[in-house]
C-alpha cells in the first residue's frame, strides 16, 4: 500500500500506552510511576513525577489506591498524561511512540491549579475548604489556569501578598494565612516529586507577622455578660449558655460543644475526644464539671434523653450526619450564627468588644493565668500539645501585667 494511502486508523493502531509501577524501588523505598509507550515491541517510559509505596498501587485498575494520601492528585496526573497521549496519537498524522515521548517529555508538569484541585477533596473538610478558598483567590489574581509550579516565584508571592492586603482588604495575618495554604500545596507537590526542594518559591518568602489580638472578657465584663437579662429560651439566651459552658469547661471549642452528647457526661465529669485533633489523638479528655457548668446542663436535661442525643440544640439529633462533611458544614453554619448572636448579647451587656465563641477559650486562659499561675496546669486544660504553645498563647495577654508593673514602679 502506498505511503500516502495509509489511513489515520493505521496510525491510531501503530502504538499503545499504559501506566505501570517500576518494579525497582527508589532509595526511599517508593516505586516510580511511568507512562509506558509501546511501538513494535519497543518500549519508551515517561516518568509521571510521582513515586509511591508498592502497596498503594492497584495493578488491575492502573491507578493509585485510596489508601495513599495523594491518590486524587496522582490519578489526575495519570489521566492528564493519558489524555495528552491520546490527543497526540489522534491529531498528529504519522505520530509514533517517539513523537508521543518527545511531546510529553517536553511538556510542563501538572499545573498548580490542576494539582491543587485534585488535592483538596482528599483533605479533612475544614482543611480542604480553607485551602480551596485560598487557591481560588490565587487563581483570581494570576488569571492563568495553566500556571505551572515553576511559574510561581518568590517575587510573585510578595506581589500577591500585597494584592491580598490592598485589593482584597485582608489584614496582615489573614494574608499570611492565605500564603500558608498555598505553601501547603507547594509542599505536597515537592513531596510528590513535581518540584525540586531547591525550587520552592517559599524558601525566600519571609514576612513578619502582626501580633494577634486575642479578644477576651475581663472579670467585670464577664460578670456583665453573665447577668444581663435575656428572654429565657431565646436564641440569645441559648447563645450565652453555650459560651459560658465552654468557658467553665476550660475553653472547649464550639465544634466540641455542638457535638457533645449525654454519654459524654458521667459522674460529674465531662469526657470527650477533641474534634480538632481526633485524626491524630483519639485519647479522651476528661475534666471535672464546675457547678456553674452543671447548672447550665440542667436547662437541657430531659427525662427521656438518650445517651446518644446531643446535649445542646445546636445540631439536630434527628438528622443523618453519617457523612462527616455534612456535620462539619452544619457546625460551621451554626458557629457563624452563634457568633452573630454573641455580638448582640455583648451589646446588651454593654461590652464593646468583637467577642466570638473562641473568646471563651481566651477568657479562660487569661483568668487561669491570673488565678492559677501554673502554666503546666493551664496547658493541660487547654489541651495544648506542647507547653511552649501555652507560653506563647499567654504571652499575648501580658501587656496589661507589664502596664500595671510600670504603674506601681513610677505611678
Amino acid at each position: 500500500m502506498p505511503a500516502d494511502s495509509i489511513t489515520s486508523r493505521d496510525y491510531l493502531n501503530a502504538f499503545t500506552f499504559t501506566v505501570e509501577l517500576n518494579h525497582k524501588p527508589k532509595a526511599d523505598g517508593n516505586h516510580a510511576l511511568f507512562l509506558r509507550v509501546t511501538e513494535d515491541r519497543k518500549i519508551r517510559r515517561i516518568y509521571t513525577g510521582f513515586a509511591i509505596p508498592k502497596k498503594d498501587w492497584n495493578p488491575k485498575k492502573k491507578e493509585v489506591r485510596r489508601s495513599y494520601e495523594l491518590h486524587k492528585a496522582i490519578n489526575a496526573r495519570i489521566d492528564e498524561l493519558k489524555a495528552q497521549a491520546t490527543t497526540i496519537k489522534a491529531d498528529v498524522r504519522g505520530a509514533s511512540a517517539s513523537d508521543v515521548f518527545d511531546h510529553l517529555k517536553g511538556r510542563p508538569s501538572t499545573s498548580f491549579f490542576a494539582f491543587a484541585d485534585a488535592l483538596t477533596p482528599g483533605q479533612a473538610y475544614n482543611t480542604g475548604r480553607n485551602v480551596r478558598c485560598e487557591v481560588n483567590k490565587f487563581r483570581l489574581y494570576v488569571r492563568n489556569d495553566n500556571l505551572t509550579f515553576t511559574d510561581i516565584t518568590t517575587p510573585m508571592l510578595y506581589t500577591y501578598h500585597g494584592w491580598l492586603m490592598k485589593v482584597r482588604g485582608n489584614s496582615l495575618n489573614t494574608a499570611n494565612t492565605g500564603l500558608t495554604k498555598l505553601r501547603t500545596v507547594i509542599s505536597k507537590a515537592i513531596e510528590a516529586g513535581l518540584l525540586k526542594r531547591q525550587d520552592n518559591p517559599f524558601l525566600g518568602f519571609k514576612i513578619k507577622e502582626a501580633k494577634l489580638e486575642r479578644i477576651r472578657l475581663t472579670e467585670t465584663e464577664l460578670q456583665a455578660f453573665t447577668s444581663v437579662d435575656l428572654p429565657e429560651g431565646s436564641l440569645l439566651w441559648h447563645t450565652r449558655n453555650y459560651w459560658l459552658f465552654a468557658f467553665y469547661c476550660a475553653g472547649i471549642r464550639f465544634s466540641d460543644v455542638a457535638c457533645l452528647k449525654w454519654q459524654n457526661i458521667n459522674g460529674g465529669r465531662l469526657s470527650y475526644v477533641m474534634r480538632k485533633t481526633q485524626h491524630i489523638i483519639q485519647q479522651s479528655h476528661s475534666i471535672q464539671l464546675p457547678k456553674q457548668a452543671e447548672a447550665i446542663l440542667c436547662h437541657y436535661a430531659k427525662p427521656d434523653a438518650k445517651p446518644d442525643d446531643f446535649i445542646f440544640p445546636i445540631v439536630s439529633s434527628g438528622r443523618d450526619y453519617s457523612s462527616p462533611a455534612d456535620l462539619l458544614r452544619e457546625i460551621s453554619r451554626k458557629n457563624a450564627l452563634i457568633n452573630k448572636y454573641l455580638k448582640l448579647v455583648c451589646s446588651r451587656a454593654g461590652i464593646a468588644k468583637a467577642v466570638s465563641f473562641h473568646s471563651a477559650r481566651h477568657t479562660f486562659a487569661d483568668l487561669g493565668r491570673r488565678k492559677i499561675k501554673d502554666v503546666y496546669a493551664i496547658s493541660k486544660l487547654l489541651r495544648h500539645s506542647k507547653i511552649n504553645i501555652t507560653e506563647k498563647y499567654l504571652a499575648d495577654f501580658d501587656s496589661e501585667i507589664t502596664d500595671q508593673a510600670l504603674d506601681k514602679l513610677f505611678g
